[in-house]
């Protein structure tokens, strides 16, 4: 079976079809060259900005961004009046006694070792001391003295009653004996301030034992904090290094160098608060118990210092401590999130009060204002607003940077 033959298209029909192409041609490249002349105008066409400053003090913002600065009013906010320092801690000077020997000799014996604890009156170390010996020699010596001179009284007042022998004689031996119980009292005197009891003294007499040891005790119940003793050791009185430290290690010293211009805020017994690096976490208690006499005239800081409570003995002397002294009651007052103040190039605080909004978009302006204390992400204000202005209470920042921009 053959195809069908194609039908042949008359003059008048083609002449149309290549009409109607060249039009649309015509159109396309129209369209396409409006197309980018449009596009070119709008380019160079300027974009109006309603976002920026408006006038002295005012700034226009986006209707759309209003909601990002959280817009609410001032609230009433609780501040403690707290001064943090750093300082150092140290042992109670108050409570800590230097031990020397109150005389010269040698260690011979050393009881006890740094870190022990000990009572009052417990025997620390013992020291040979000459003139120790030496009044024990004196006492032995008065002593046979004295016994002699009692028995030749008994006897010359036995003769005397005979008149056996002279008065002279008789008299003498009288002033013998007064003179020998004298120097025997002053003898045993004497070694009394040796802090030897009677007792003691009594022994040394009986025994005749001359190479005696000074006991050195302490004088109040604490630490062995320092130990420069050693057997065979020279001490003297009051030349350091002591041959022994105790401290009291129940309570210690906060030590802080605080400015000048603090000085009126201090009182004594003010509480304190102190934290340690080696404790994280936890408080130790104390109250101020010195304020400082003079102001350094280098650093123009004077000395605050504290007594604090130790009673699990965990801090240690020297340690690097931050100290909160409380120095007056807290007080409620007006107070903005920190994210509402600004801090400007020219040193003064605003905040940026909300004003409404014009024909195109929301308004703030700023007012000055005077910032106290921080706390907690809240900054006290002391003058400059009132607690029913609205206010941006968030990206106040943003405010005062899109001031710079001058909106149209």
């Amino acid at each position: 079976m053959s195809a069908p033959a194609p039908q042949s298209i008359s003059p008048q029909k083609r002449t149309a079809i290549i009409a109607a192409v060249a039009l649309a041609c015509v159109a396309l490249v129209g369209g396409i060259i409006y197309a980018g002349s449009h596009n070119a105008q709008a380019e160079e066409a300027p974009v109006e900005s309603i976002s920026g400053k408006v006038d002295k003090g005012m700034v226009r913002i986006q209707p759309d961004q209003l909601a990002s600065f959280d817009l609410g009013h001032p609230e009433t906010h609780s501040f403690t009046n707290v001064r943090h320092s750093i300082g150092v801690i140290d042992f109670n000077q108050d409570r800590t006694s230097k031990v020397f020997s109150p005389y010269q000799g040698r260690v011979s014996q050393v009881l006890v070792k740094a870190g022990d604890d000990v009572k009052a009156g417990q025997v620390l170390y013992t020291v040979a001391v000459p003139d120790m010996a030496q009044a024990a020699s004196t006492l032995i010596s008065a002593s046979a003295t004295l016994r002699n001179a009692n028995e030749t009284l008994k006897r010359a007042e036995t003769l005397a009653k005979d008149n056996s022998i002279p008065q002279k004689e008789y008299l003498q031996a009288q002033a013998d004996q007064q003179s020998a119980k004298a120097a025997y009292d002053a003898a045993r005197q004497n070694l009394r301030l040796f802090d030897l009891s009677e007792a003691d003294v009594g022994k040394i007499e009986r025994d005749r034992k001359i190479g005696l040891e000074f006991a050195v005790k302490s004088p109040i119940a604490g630490r062995v904090t320092q130990r420069a003793a050693q057997p065979g050791q020279l001490v003297q009185p009051g030349t350091d290094p002591a041959p022994m430290v105790i401290s009291d290690m129940r309570t210690l010293w906060m030590v802080a160098s605080v400015p000048e211009s603090e000085f009126s805020q201090y009182r004594l017994g003010q509480p304190v608060q102190v934290h340690v690096s080696a404790w994280p976490g936890k408080n130790f208690e104390g109250k101020v118990s010195y304020v400082g006499d003079s102001v350094d005239a280098d650093s123009r800081r004077f000395v605050v210092r504290a007594e604090v409570a130790d009673p699990e003995h965990v801090l240690r002397p020297q340690m690097t401590a931050d100290f909160n002294i409380t120095v007056a009651a807290a007080e409620d007052s007006l107070a903005v999130p920190a994210q509402a103040v600004v801090r400007e190039g020219n040193g003064l605080d605003v905040v940026w009060l909300a004003m409404g909004k014009d024909a195109k978009g929301p308004l703030f302006t700023k007012t000055t204002v005077v910032r106290g204390k921080t706390a907690d992400g809240w900054v006290q204000i002391e003058q400059g607003l009132r607690n029913d202005q609205l206010i941006a209470r968030k990206n106040a920042l943003f405010l005062s940077s899109l001031y710079e921009i001058e909106a149209q």
